[in-house]
């Protein structure tokens, strides 16, 4: 299949997907990722903002807060196709709809980190296989933020378990993710 189809397939099974459903199995998925080793060594950690049907953050957020981790987001730029991020410290005052109507910080609470600083990634998708590829929306603006952390930083997609299909086409410029989490189970990716 290729990636436009998956992708049409998959959205359609997200947007028709229940609020209580998607709470219970965001719900879930937090619970894993919070016993991952890779969340409880990392002090910074960049989170993606859901949008309406993606896994929920803004728990995981929340709580990762309480615990002192120190959050990023990101914050796109859409002339340059690619994101920067800042440091979030309260969800409920710092964020505003930005680009693509998805929430990022005010003005006033930009605190930009340069993406070394990261020591866990947690990214969102469309569409992921068993080997680490994902499908995100086509524009390109994570695989391009991926190339410029650490090597040995984790990088963590949230999925639901309809997210995961079989062999999706990658190219060169794709990056690939070390872990899967979905509300039934943690996927090892099987590197090609």
């Amino acid at each position: 299949m290729h990636k436009d189809e998956i992708r049409k397939r998959i959205l359609s099974l997200r947007t028709s997907h229940s609020p209580f459903n998607a709470l219970t199995k965001s719900y879930r998925i937090k619970e894993k990722l919070f016993r991952l080793s890779e969340f409880i060594k990392a002090k910074t950690i960049l989170f993606y903002v859901a949008t309406k049907d993606e896994v929920k953050t803004e728990r995981m957020i929340k709580h990762a807060l309480k615990l002192g981790k120190r959050i990023a987001v990101p914050i796109s730029n859409v002339r340059r196709r690619s994101i920067l991020i800042s440091e979030l410290k309260d969800f409920d005052e710092e964020l505003e709809p930005g680009t693509f109507g998805i929430l990022e910080p005010k003005k006033e609470f930009r605190r930009l980190i340069e993406p070394k600083e990261v020591d866990l990634v947690i990214v969102p998708g469309i569409a992921f296989d068993e080997e680490g590829n994902r499908i995100g929306y086509g524009m390109g603006f994570y695989d391009r933020f991926l190339k410029t952390i650490r090597k040995d930083t984790p990088i963590i997609a949230l999925a639901y378990e309809f997210q995961i299909v079989e062999g999706i086409p990658a190219d060169e410029t794709d990056v690939t993710v070390n872990k899967i989490i979905t509300e039934e189970r943690i996927i090892e990716c099987k590197k090609v």
